[in-house]
């Protein structure tokens, strides 16, 4: 049944989604251009990861990050093409982020839901041993039981 439900999925919109909000710990104050960075590269590497995996079009990547306990202050980000690049608005209006949320949305054609979770999830395990961050994951779109699952 599962194969089913899986393939009407699909034919309906052939977009592979997948969202995730992780928290971010940190003992270091993070400039805010330096966080933006950080969502530009998140962004970029699943995105090529995706089509490295198969996907043929971006739908829409999106991600912003805000200090825990400070929701109005956030830098976001979003991708719709190569050619036009990652698009970030940094509104932290120059407080440094010391911990708290990093939200990313992924929508890509031409993958399946479980595909898209793996990759995200691969890529930004990567970024932020880079970056030497711990972090854990809050919530993605498996967990909400929003997706399909394999």
């Amino acid at each position: 049944m599962r194969d089913v439900e899986l393939d009407m999925h699909r034919s309906l919109d052939e977009l592979g989604k997948f969202s995730v909000t992780i928290k971010v710990d940190t003992e270091r104050d993070i400039p805010s251009d330096e966080i933006c960075a950080l969502l530009e590269k998140m962004m970029i590497s699943v995105t090529k990861a995706c089509f490295d995996n198969g996907a043929d079009m971006i739908g829409h990547v999106k991600s912003c990050a805000h200090n825990a306990g400070c929701d109005d202050k956030i830098c976001s980000a979003n991708l719709t093409s190569f050619k036009t690049g990652v698009r970030t608005n940094d509104m932290m209006c120059g407080t440094n982020f010391n911990g708290g949320y990093v939200m990313l949305h992924v929508i890509v054609h031409g993958l399946w839901d479980p595909q898209v979770m793996k990759i995200s999830l691969t890529e930004i395990e990567k970024l932020m041993s880079s970056y030497d961050l711990e972090y854990r994951m809050m919530r993605n779109s498996f967990d909400a039981g929003k997706c399909m699952r394999e």
